[in-house]
């Protein structure tokens, strides 16, 4: 099965969204909390800390688990979500990689055409 990792990066209040470039080839201009797959032979915890540096130029110190799921979309292959809060990184974020970011209050984020496999943490977290 397919690993993810996504990130929650607060501050003052705000969670960070991104939202995918309109020319991307799988779910074009949805909104996602950072991160992407683990790749072979790497831990969770690696690819959280490659992905968020790759994305947004930081380097992620000590991220804090909270959440695992699996989830699918119809027609494609099953992955299981690894969710991470970021409590601790280096340098300043920065849009590397999406077609833009915006900070959200957490009841706000339902507001946002949200990936599906984002949905069941968010809502668990009760932030709707």
């Amino acid at each position: 099965m397919l690993q993810v990792v996504a990130g929650i990066i607060e501050l003052d209040g705000f969670i960070l969204l991104c939202q995918r470039h309109r020319d991307s080839r799988r779910f074009p201009l949805k909104w996602e909390f950072p991160g992407g797959k683990v790749e072979t032979g790497e831990s969770p915890i690696d690819a959280i800390k490659r992905e968020l540096e790759e994305e947004l130029g930081i380097q992620v110190v000590d991220p804090e688990k909270l959440d695992a799921y699996s989830f699918g979309y119809p027609g494609e292959e099953d992955f299981h979500l690894h969710i991470f809060k970021i409590h601790t990184y280096e340098n300043t974020i920065q849009n590397r990689q999406f077609e833009t970011m915006s900070w959200v209050r957490p009841e706000e984020i339902l507001n946002f055409d949200m990936l599906e496999g984002d949905l069941p943490f968010v809502k668990k977290m009760h932030w709707e």
